[in-house]
C-alpha cells in the first residue's frame, strides 16, 4: 500500500468525524499530511512493540501524530469552502 494511502486510512481511524472529506478530498497539501502521518505512526507503531520501551521517543511520535492530525483537521474546512465554491 503506497504511504498516500496508508496515511488517509489511518488518518480516517483516527479522526472518524472527517472520515468522508478525509477518504473523498484530493489536494496536494492533504497528501503530504497524509504520507507524513503514515511515516510517523507506522514508526510510532513499531516503537510501541519494542522492548524495552524507549518512553521518550514513543511520547515524541505521538505528539508528532497529534500535530498532524490537527493539522489535518484545520486544513479540512479551508479546502470543504473551496469545494462549495466551486460547487454553487
Amino acid at each position: 500500500m503506497s504511504l498516500l494511502k496508508l496515511g488517509r486510512a489511518r488518518l480516517g481511524m483516527a479522526l472518524p468525524r472527517h472520515r468522508g472529506w478525509l477518504l473523498t478530498t484530493k489536494d496536494p497539501r492533504l497528501d503530504d499530511l497524509f504520507e507524513c502521518y503514515a511515516l510517523a505512526s507506522t514508526a510510532l507503531d513499531n516503537l510501541q512493540r519494542e522492548l524495552p520501551r524507549r518512553k521518550a521517543l514513543i511520547e515524541e511520535y505521538e505528539e508528532i501524530c497529534r500535530n498532524l492530525q490537527a493539522d489535518v483537521v484545520e486544513l479540512l474546512p479551508l479546502l470543504e469552502a473551496r469545494w462549495l465554491q466551486r460547487n454553487q
